[in-house]
């Protein structure tokens, strides 16, 4: 990696270079472990101004002033949105692009050098072929129906936001107690987020509806119709049969590499991280260094099945834990969309405490005798 990083600025000096914040996760966790400090990582991130990143990194310095500073080490422009270029019309975290090919070509990682060509090309001619045909057949319309899907989305929100024209195609707009400046002649928000797609933001559709303009009309043009045919125009014609290729003299014979067979079955799934675990239900997070509470007793350091007053039959003196009601904060409306739209989403889940249980089925059983 070390290497990596100055040989694509030397080979690619014009190119951006960003890092997969997945990944990011990875080296981060292993000095600093904590689902809050997970979750507001991806905050920084997803932060697409500067101001909201400076917040979200202050939350993050007050959470770990170490791994505020491990993150403050890291160059914004790789991994925060805040500080992508506007060119690319990405503002994609993730690789997972790279994920999907390399998954693509699986089968044919496994076989020799031309067989291995010979089959990623028959995919890719099939593939440009079936690409070519979904426009009119599987979808219609002006745009991409994943980038239709987006749009929507932001449409939702964007019945929370107020725009008050200024003229010339800038707007004034208000949502949820933020205000935004939002130029429809330069496609422009605030909040970066339709200089960073393409993609018109809630509160550039609530400026376009004021002004009956289509939104589909105002997303970039490199995710319509016509430019998705292009990108899919070329063709990859077959080749003749090995048999009748032309037979080139004076060349000399390339053997294969010598073949030393390795103890094992060769591996061929992806080397997980320590973190991941695969269980029944799919991909889960490991428990280590959580403390463990007895749903029993309450008490710390062993489970159920472990307790000796379980086991004794003793009944332990338990009270119902009441939580108390903490006064909501204002949230930004952009983090929110972010929170929503993006990857690395967060679940959240009523939880009814065995002590709550035991306490209630106690008072109904005792109801019942009565």
């Amino acid at each position: 990696m070390q290497g990596l990083i100055p040989a694509c600025s030397k080979v690619f000096p014009e190119a951006e270079h960003r890092f997969c914040v997945r990944h990011l996760y990875n080296n981060f966790q292993q000095h600093f472990k904590g689902e809050n400090l997970k979750i507001q990582l991806w905050k920084c991130a997803r932060s697409t101004t500067v101001d909201q990143w400076n917040r979200n990194m202050e939350k993050m310095r007050a959470l770990n002033q170490k791994a505020y500073e491990w993150l403050e080490r890291m160059a914004p422009n790789t991994w925060v949105r805040a500080f992508f270029s506007t060119y690319s019309k990405c503002d994609i975290l993730l690789n997972n692009s790279c994920e999907v090919f390399n998954n693509y070509i699986l089968d044919a990682r496994e076989m020799p050098i031309l067989s291995m060509l010979e089959h990623i090309k028959g995919q890719l001619m099939s593939r440009y072929y079936s690409k070519e045909k979904e426009v009119g057949e599987v979808w219609q319309g002006p745009i991409c129906p994943k980038i239709r899907k987006k749009v929507q989305k932001n449409s939702e929100f964007a019945n929370t936001c107020f725009a008050a024209p200024s003229g010339h195609g800038i707007f004034q707009v208000q949502d949820r107690g933020y205000q935004f400046v939002v130029n429809i002649e330069l496609k422009q928000c605030d909040c970066r987020r339709w200089d960073l797609t393409g993609i018109p933001c809630s509160h550039a559709i609530s400026c376009l509806r004021h002004e009956r303009i289509p939104t589909e009309t105002m997303v970039h043009d490199c995710y319509t119709s016509a430019r998705f045919l292009i990108a899919y125009g070329p063709k990859i014609y077959p080749c003749a049969d090995k048999s009748i290729w032309e037979k080139v003299q004076g060349v000399p014979v390339v053997l294969p590499p010598l073949y030393e067979k390795k103890v094992g079955r060769p591996p061929k799934n992806r080397r997980k991280e320590p973190v991941e675990l695969e269980g029944t239900s799919g991909t889960k997070m490991s428990k280590h260094g959580m403390q463990m509470t007895c749903s029993y007793c309450g008490d710390q350091g062993h489970n159920r099945a472990g307790c000796q007053l379980r086991k004794s039959g003793i009944r332990p003196k338990l009270q119902p834990v009441r939580k108390t009601m903490e006064e909501p904060q204002e949230e930004d409306p952009t983090q929110q969309m972010d929170d929503n739209l993006d990857e690395e989403p967060v679940i959240t889940q009523v939880v009814w405490t065995d002590q709550i249980f035991y306490s209630q089925y106690t008072n109904f059983t005792l109801c019942l005798h009565s």
